[in-house]
């Protein structure tokens, strides 16, 4: 009894043991389950990113945080390409393209449903009222299935009509659907976005991009015959690589790589009316809500969110010190947007779908934005006062302050917010009606003035007629004339009416002397400084606060001293008669033209708006080209060459030039890291001593 006493105490201790096991692994099942059916909360006050916007001369600064992470999931994704958020039902359409599927989400990112019918590399999804579209890759073909039961309708594969060409690529890669018909990228379909009606029927291209311009290609284009041209591997532009409607029916692209503008924002007749300010040649995916903001991602981890003019809001993520962190992507491939901009973020290195929401900060801006949208600039301006209180460097509150300041009337306010917003279009409009204003209160004194200018000059004239005063006048300003500083400057005149008969006295030592040049090329550096300082800020796109004085005289000292050398030693070695100091002062008297009109134009551009800029450009081209020719005389005259040598001569100066500065660039190389060399040893004695 005793021995079966202990045997059935044995027994209950290892079934409590099994229990206790099994209990215990159920609940880790129940968890485990859990966490693969539930998004992971994320605490929303701890972003591993910095959020930067728009600041002057289109560089980055900080600002505050834009959009937290408050949530990732994980439902076993793979190699997801796709997502979009389904405006009938508030749930989200992801194409798994790993798990050859679609799947659909509700808004908390559980899986409700999929369905993968037919399919084999799902890269793009969209919808409408009653179906779902899918473009497969490995198919080449849209798919089509029921919104109801999920159930396969139809294919539409490559377009039979005559106009797709027969040679043209179809191979599906994203799709969208609109009242206007079917929309599909095409991997490889350089002339643009393809456009099906609802029946899978061919309609045309839209949105096609255009062939980057470069000086090859230029040249290419002038020599090369039709059929050269043709088979040029790079004449073909780039495919765009994704899409999205606004919702007013606008359609937006996206062309990865693209370093010049890869988002677009195209009219209804497939016009480009809009790129971003700020480019980012990665991006993958993009995103619009009601007020037209984009909202964009790139391959490389970075979200970025343009107003609808492409002014840049916010850029965040991408951060690599923090890239295990929750909040970075490692590759994103879409985005999906919320009506209460929660933005939505897929990646398919890691097949996560990570939550973001919107700070305080952001909705601010983006309830200001509305009311710029609307016109209504007066009635957000407070809102716009809120945003620049919490940051001072966020360009786009100027320009919509400006907007409101405009409209009340407060003009030279308005001309202060377009000049920190670096509007110059607005700028100009409100320095036309601060200069409409004062010419209609000032032109009767204006006009009274110049008339008595004019009879002082008379009654002047009159009253020292018969005056010593007026001799002795005479004799002071003779005195000037005939002095040497005098006769140098006024050399000028000389060169500009006869280059040929100026350089020739240059050569024969009759001309200005070399302290007289060297003036005249003070005065040219000095004419430089004040171009930033002078130059209406309409015309100048240098800017201020960034601008140095000693590498503005560096830059206009050094290069034409290395100019001048370069072409004396190739002159010498073609038979240029031209000797160092005749090729120094004829350089300089040979930019007369920029030095007598620089200044003047300066302060003509002062009193011009944008609806003038005709008369700056203008005045600009004939003061350069000018110059240009009378140093081309120059060089022609001195070294005594025909027309054809001297382009040879002067082709052979650029080289030469070129040459210079590769080999000053060589040589602060050198002397950087031997300087730094010893530097570093010296420092590393001192420290041991």
């Amino acid at each position: 009894m005793e021995e079966l006493r202990k045997r059935n105490k044995k027994r209950t201790l290892l079934f409590s043991l099994f229990g206790v096991a099994v209990f215990a692994l159920a609940s880790a099942g129940g968890i485990l389950l859990h966490e693969a059916a539930a998004p992971i909360q994320v605490d929303a006050g701890s972003a591993p990113y910095g959020t930067f916007t728009a600041g002057p001369d289109g560089s980055l600064v900080s600002t505050q945080t834009a959009y937290e992470v408050t949530a990732f999931y994980r439902p076993g994704f793979s190699n997801p390409q796709d997502l979009v958020y389904d405006s009938y039902s508030g749930n989200f359409l992801v194409a798994d393209t790993g798990n050859k599927r679609i799947c659909i989400l509700d808004g908390t990112g559980a899986i409700l449903s999929s369905f993968s019918d037919g399919l084999s590399a799902p890269y793009g999804v969209s919808y409408d009222a009653k179906t779902y579209y899918v473009a497969d890759k490995a198919n080449a073909a849209v798919e089509l299935y029921d919104r109801s039961s999920l159930v396969h309708l139809a294919t539409y594969a490559k377009p039979a009509n005559a106009l797709f060409g027969s040679s043209s690529p179809y191979v599906p890669l994203k799709v969208n659907v609109n009242a206007k018909g079917i929309f599909v990228i095409s991997d490889g379909a350089t002339k643009g976005v393809i456009q099906l009606d609802l029946n899978g029927a061919f309609i045309g291209y839209v949105g096609a991009n255009k062939t980057a311009k470069s000086f090859t290609s230029w040249l290419q284009n002038i020599f090369y015959s039709a059929a050269q041209k043709s088979s040029l591997l790079n004449a073909a532009p780039p495919s765009p690589s994704n899409l999205a409607f606004s919702s007013s029916g606008l359609l937006y692209t996206v062309t990865t790589g693209d370093t010049s503008s890869s988002l677009k924002k195209l009219n209804t007749l497939g016009n480009v009316v809009m790129t971003p300010s700020y480019n980012l040649a990665k991006s993958v995916s993009l995103a619009i809500d009601s007020d037209d903001n984009i909202f964009a991602c790139t391959s490389d981890g970075r979200l970025v969110i343009y107003d609808g003019s492409g002014h840049l809001l916010f850029l965040f993520g991408g951060d690599s010190s923090y890239a295990e962190r929750v909040g970075n992507l490692k590759t994103p491939t879409a985005v999906a947007l919320t009506p209460e901009r929660q933005l939505l973020a897929l990646d398919s290195a890691s097949g996560a779908l990570l939550f973001y929401e919107p700070t305080d900060f952001a909705k601010l801006v983006f309830s200001a934005i509305t009311y710029y949208n609307n016109g209504l600039y007066v009635e957000g301006e407070s809102l716009w006062r809120d945003v620049l209180s919490l940051n001072s460097s966020f360009i786009l509150s100027y320009r919509a302050l400006a907007a409101s300041d405009m409209k009340k009337g407060n003009y030279a306010k308005a001309l202060y917010e377009y000049q920190q917003a670096q509007d110059r279009s607005g700028y100009s409009a409100a320095y036309w009606e601060i200069r409409n204003a004062w010419i209609q209160s000032n032109i009767g004194y204006l006009f009274l003035a110049i008339l008595i200018v004019v009879l002082a000059f008379f009654a002047l004239e009159i009253i020292f007629r018969k005056t010593v005063w007026l001799d002795q006048a005479a004799l002071v300003v003779g005195k000037v004339k005939r002095s040497r500083i005098s006769r140098d400057i006024a050399f000028q005149g000389a060169f500009i009416r006869s280059p040929s008969d100026a350089v020739y006295r240059i050569k024969i030592k009759e001309g200005p002397s070399l302290w007289g040049a060297s003036l005249l090329y003070v005065w040219f550096i000095v004419l430089r400084i004040l171009d930033p300082l002078v130059t209406s800020y309409l015309f100048n796109g240098q800017n201020l606060y960034n601008t140095s004085a000693v590498k503005i005289v560096l830059f206009s000292t050094v290069p034409l001293f290395l100019w001048i050398l370069a072409n004396y030693f190739v002159a010498t070695v073609s038979d240029g008669e031209g000797k160092l100091k005749d090729l120094y002062v004829g350089t300089i008297y040979a930019l007369s033209p920029y030095l007598l009109l620089a200044l003047p134009i300066m302060l003509i551009s002062r009193v011009l708006t944008y609806n003038e800029q005709f008369l700056y450009t203008l005045l600009n081209i004939v003061m350069y080209g000018w110059s240009a020719i009378l140093l081309f005389r120059h060089y022609s005259e001195m070294h005594d060459y025909s027309f054809l040598k001297t382009i040879k001569n002067l082709l052979l100066t650029i080289v030469a030039f070129a040459a210079f500065i590769l080999a000053a660039y060589v040589i602060y190389m050198m002397a950087s890291q031997f300087f730094g060399y010893f530097a570093q040893v010296f420092k590393e004695v001192f420290n041991r001593g």
